[in-house]
């Protein structure tokens, strides 16, 4: 039976809830509940009390901060910061180098903004009562001076380590990586000289106007990780980055892999070359799928189209033809398929090219037919006009023209679609794919699949340039090292949600995205109560998370989000 008791402490009576219990066969008060004092009793009672209540969002950063812990990433990134004049490793506002850019990748993983705005949004959250430090100096000016400290040689020794640790803690399977690069537009004033990255170039976004930065990236096929990074400027192509990239590239997988034995690198036809094929060759043991230019192949496709055979893959029955031929200087498996999905993608894009020449065929033909038109065009330079007209890709071999004379000795022309040409381009040419590989022991279908797989990457670049979380835009900076620095923020970001992904995937749903993740634990709330006290006393302040939703609490389960613990002791203030 319950029973009231009361103890004292500094003069002052204390009220407990108290149950008799035997323990080792003794009995024993088991204190049930503290009332506290019997004014703050009867005020409870006579529900007297006020509390001011503000709520937070909580499962998104404190799960970022968790796994922040468990790969110890503000050590790692402490490790390789250099100390100042001083000697000792620079502190601002009580924090550290690591700290600082850990707590910039948590913004950029739940809310991408400028760093001047990352306060306001942290205010919004619990970062402030789980780390139990107040973050009100961060602005701008903090990031700029903490950012500056990182030397551009730091930044891939830092990122190796993480994806080390990352590695070792996931377990993932590296047995298929997966390269790719893209191109992220800028604000950056085009008069601007003191950087080289940002340059103009072919943009992925069709911003065209605006110069750009390059960025190659390497992920794994399980969990669409990010394990290495690179960025290079905007005006650069695809085969010459890999080139450029490929020895930190096997470095990096050397320091995560230990050996190749085992890991199968997957990259498109914009990466390859002669020169990317002879790095790859010295790589002992390194296997790879990659993708070979249609048109660089004229004697491949021909064999291919008097020999193919039908493989089901995914359920659809598709051509393939197999055969191991001299590839510049080594021999490799070569796979080539036909895609009814790429070659009708390719006859759109074709009739869209010509209606643009049809256009640009009209317009010239109607003035040099103009009675009132002045200029007289030689046979060689209206021959001329027309070649760089025509000229695209399929577009020479299909869109035919003639020279016809007029009278007062003017020329002119006709132009005509070769209906002929095209249907043979759409029956030999378009919708092929060649696929080569050392990997002599797979199958067409592991080939091919493997080569799909490049969807992986893709998948990686969307959420990097999703507005809404993981985002590298906006970004402010425009010096190189602090461009570089701001593109290992965002990649730290981005593992540490891709590693919360990874640890939900066996109760997500089907087709649950990355984004509607961040937007989930966003909704798990932790609401503070603080009770108002008459006089001078000190305000109470209790915490307490708000009711979970029933379809996420499987998700705040795997990533432990308990409704009793929301402190967390990250070393922000010390150097290790």
């Amino acid at each position: 039976m319950a029973t009231l008791q009361k103890r004292k402490s500094h003069g002052q009576n204390y009220w407990y809830i108290v149950e008799s219990r035997r323990v080792n066969g003794k009995p024993r008060p088991i204190t049930l509940a503290y009332l506290g004092k019997a004014e703050d009793l009867l005020s409870r009672l006579d529900n007297q009390k006020s509390f001011d209540v503000k709520s937070y969002s909580h499962g998104d950063t404190f799960s970022l901060c968790k796994v922040a812990e468990e790969l110890d990433i503000i050590n790692i990134i402490n490790k390789h910061i250099a100390p100042t004049k001083s000697g000792a490793k620079q502190i601002r506002d009580e924090l550290t180098v690591g700290a600082s850019l850990l707590l910039a990748a948590i913004g950029r993983a739940c809310r991408p903004t400028s760093k001047m705005g990352w306060h306001s949004w942290a205010e919004s959250t619990s970062l402030e009562i789980s780390l139990n430090q107040s973050l009100k100096k961060l602005d701008s000016q903090h990031f700029w001076d903490q950012m500056n400290i990182v030397s551009v040689d730091a930044i891939e020794k830092i990122e190796s380590e993480i994806v080390k640790m990352l590695v070792d803690k996931s377990g993932i399977k590296l047995d298929s990586l997966f390269f790719d690069t893209t191109n992220f537009f800028t604000f950056i004033d085009s008069m601007n000289e003191c950087c080289d990255l940002p340059q103009r170039g072919h943009n992925k976004q069709k911003r065209f106007d605006l110069r750009q930065i390059g960025m190659a990236l390497l992920v794994s096929k399980d969990g669409q990780l990010p394990l290495f990074h690179k960025t290079y400027e905007g005006n650069k192509n695809d085969s010459k980055t890999f080139n450029e990239n490929f020895q930190s590239l096997a470095t990096r997988l050397k320091a995560i892999a230990n050996d190749f034995a085992d890991v199968t690198i997957v990259f498109d036809k914009g990466n390859n070359s002669k020169e990317n094929f002879k790095e790859i060759d010295n790589c002992e043991g390194l296997h790879y799928v990659a993708g070979l230019v249609s048109s660089h192949f004229k004697e491949l496709i021909e064999d291919a189209n008097k020999n193919f055979q039908t493989m089901k893959i995914d359920g659809e029955e598709i051509p393939v033809y197999r055969v191991k031929k001299d590839v510049w200087g080594k021999e490799r498996t070569c796979v080539v398929t036909v895609s009814q999905q790429l070659k009708e993608g390719q006859i759109q894009g074709i009739h869209q090219h010509l209606e643009k020449k049809y256009k640009v065929l009209a317009e010239l033909k109607k003035q040099i037919e103009s009675a009132r038109s002045k200029k007289i065009f030689a046979e060689e330079e209206l021959i001329e006009r027309l070649k760089k007209i025509i000229h695209g890709q399929f577009i020479n071999d299909i869109l035919k023209y003639e020279i016809i004379k007029l009278e007062n000795q003017r020329i002119s022309f006709t132009y005509s679609l070769d209906e002929e040409a095209f249907e043979w381009l759409k029956n030999n040419i378009l919708g092929r794919k060649i696929h080569t590989t050392n990997r002599h022991d797979w199958t067409n279908e592991e080939i091919c699949l493997a080569y799909r797989g490049q969807a992986n990457v893709e998948f990686a670049f969307r959420n990097l340039k999703n507005p809404f979380h993981t985002a590298v835009r906006p970004q402010f900076h425009w010096t190189d090292q602090k461009i570089k620095v701001h593109f290992l923020i965002c990649i730290i970001g981005y593992l540490l949600t891709s590693y919360l992904y990874l640890k939900i995937k066996s109760v997500r749903p089907i087709q649950y995205s990355m984004n509607q993740m961040m937007e989930d634990l966003k909704t798990i709330r932790l609401t503070s109560f603080i009770e108002q006290k008459e006089g001078k006393g000190i305000p109470k302040t209790d915490y307490k998370l708000e009711k979970i939703k029933s379809e996420i609490k499987p998700i705040a389960d795997a990533l432990a989000i308990d409704p009793k613990k929301f402190k967390i002791k990250l070393p922000l203030v010390v150097y290790k």
